[in-house]
């Protein structure tokens, strides 16, 4: 089975985290939410893939290239102008002659996919959706079901709803769907292609999921996914260990700190250069583990720029380290 992940959106609503890097490239514990979908997918076998891009491109085939890095076979599809979640995919319909996996590039997921493949496949459906129950659907498509799971109402970001299970953006989509509804330029699954299939009733069903999901929307939900990390509620194959804490106030021997000025204008950008280096803690901080256990841990400081910390075996080193990372933000400034 392919996959197609989606990896096109230019992620508005989580800026400063993608002014200079697209939205899936976004990362968690230094590790771009992107490489954890395409990680899922080869775990269960998965490695022809296909990535819808448009914003900021580049970041992401220069970071994956051809997959074989991960394993995996990757190829682009470029899109000149966005084409909304399903445009891309039909644009491509001659590459996608058996039934394939769409997943959203900023999903945060460790989803069961064998299961899911299971459950399409025993439904004999036309496309099978997968659901999760959220808190809160308002920023969501809602779905209602029948008692054999077959999908029978949906219905995106309403105002009143009823009932909490919504559309996570997986898919598992047979190829005939790509002849039938062709249409060239923008297409929204939620928005123009579910619709469809249930006024001609097509045969859609919905997987419903216990598994762990995040959609990476906007900074609140991504802060969400890295804690969640880092108390062990979403567990990938491979996480590094997690980062020590500090007070800042203390400083011990071999700590070394270092204020570097940054003018408030100047801060989103080299916030989000950060980003792309290191991981977050928090909102306002970014901690680096050394080889040699040591670390450096990176403070905003709303008022003066940045204060840097960094500890290490030796006083000299953990002097170096604090200045390098002064020196990358100065020269962020100047970009």
């Amino acid at each position: 089975m392919k996959a197609v992940i989606l990896a096109g959106g230019e992620g508005k609503r989580l800026r400063p985290y993608t002014i200079t890097v697209a939205k899936p490239m976004v990362p968690i514990m230094n590790k771009p939410i992107l490489e954890y979908s395409i990680n899922l997918l080869h775990s269960y076998g998965i490695k022809d893939i296909l990535i819808t891009t448009c914003y900021k491109s580049d970041s992401i085939k220069e970071y994956f290239g051809d997959g074989s890095r991960f394993h995996v076979n990757i190829s682009y599809l470029e899109e000149r102008r966005p084409l909304g979640t399903a445009g891309g995919i039909f644009s491509a319909k001659h590459l996608l002659k058996e039934p394939f996996l769409v997943l959203s590039g900023d999903a945060f997921t460790n989803l069961p996919i064998d299961k899911v493949i299971d459950f399409h496949r025993r439904k004999k459906a036309a496309m099978t959706m997968v659901s999760k129950e959220v808190a809160d659907p308002r920023e969501y498509g809602v779905c209602q079901t029948n008692q054999n799971r077959g999908l029978i109402g949906f219905e995106e970001k309403p105002a009143h709803w009823q009932g909490n299970e919504v559309n996570t953006g997986v898919y598992i989509v047979e190829p005939f769907l790509l002849e039938k509804y062709a249409r060239k330029g923008p297409m929204d699954f939620s928005q123009d292609l579910i619709p469809r299939l249930l006024d001609n009733h097509e045969s859609v069903y919905v997987y419903k999921t216990n598994a762990y999901w995040r959609d990476i929307g906007n900074p609140e939900e991504y802060k969400k996914a890295r804690e969640d990390l880092l108390r062990g509620q979403f567990a990938p194959e491979r996480i590094s260990g997690s980062f020590p804490m500090m007070d800042p106030s203390i400083l011990a021997p071999f700590i070394t700190r270092v204020q570097v000025s940054c003018p408030k204008v100047k801060k989103p950008f080299v916030m989000a250069k950060l980003l792309e280096t290191v991981p977050a803690t928090d909102e306002e901080e970014f901690m680096i583990e050394h080889r040699d256990g040591g670390w450096t841990r990176i403070v905003s400081d709303p008022d003066r720029g940045f204060i840097i910390y960094s500890k290490a075996e030796r006083e000299n080193l953990a002097r170096e380290l604090a200045r390098y990372y002064g020196k990358k933000i100065k020269t962020w400034q100047k970009v």
